[in-house]
């Protein structure tokens, strides 16, 4: 029984968020802390937060791991953010410890490049009751196929969280003359 509870415990997933300049999409992805094949990848959200700037509506997605991925709530304008709650009811995936795996990725309206994307903060972002957030729960969660009571969620944190890039970074090393 024990050997059960601690193998549960160590198994935890991460997600991040960033741009991907040479195709134009932003791209999710999480990294695991254990390996196994044919996964059972459960119920999902991984919520993202963009500036108020952004055309309200919901993004065009495209699932790539881990079941049909939907911008399934959306919340506008609240302290200068809007909240996009993505969720999926899971397939089974491939996972391997400390790799990233591409869960979606999607576009923006117009299919623009906005600066500043990121991943909602459980614990930190406005929760369900916070105004303007019209009871929505936009915490990041993934749960197994097999706990069907969703008693254990095995989302952990956000990685490298500080905001999309739109520009790519081409340093180009001066040239040394004689």
């Amino acid at each position: 029984m024990l050997s059960v509870g601690l193998t549960s415990f160590a198994q935890n997933v991460d997600y991040t968020l960033r741009y991907n300049t040479g195709l134009s999409r932003y791209e999710v992805y999480t990294r695991p802390s254990f390996t196994q094949a044919q996964y059972n990848w459960g119920s999902t959200q991984v919520s993202v937060v963009t500036p108020s700037s952004v055309t309200d509506s919901p993004f065009t997605i495209n699932s790539v791991a881990a079941g049909g991925w939907t911008d399934n709530s959306e919340v506008y304008n609240v302290q200068g953010s809007d909240f996009h709650g993505i969720g999926s009811n899971g397939l089974k995936v491939d996972l391997t410890s400390g790799q990233e795996t591409l869960l979606f990725s999607f576009t923006l309206p117009g299919g623009q490049c906005v600066p500043g994307l990121r991943l909602y903060i459980n614990g930190s972002d406005p929760n369900s009751s916070a105004a303007g957030m019209q009871g929505g729960d936009f915490a990041n969660t993934m749960y197994s196929s097999n706990d069907i009571l969703g008693a254990t969620n095995l989302y952990r944190q956000n990685y490298a969280n500080t905001g999309t890039v739109c520009t790519a970074c081409n340093l180009v090393a001066p040239t040394l003359s004689k």
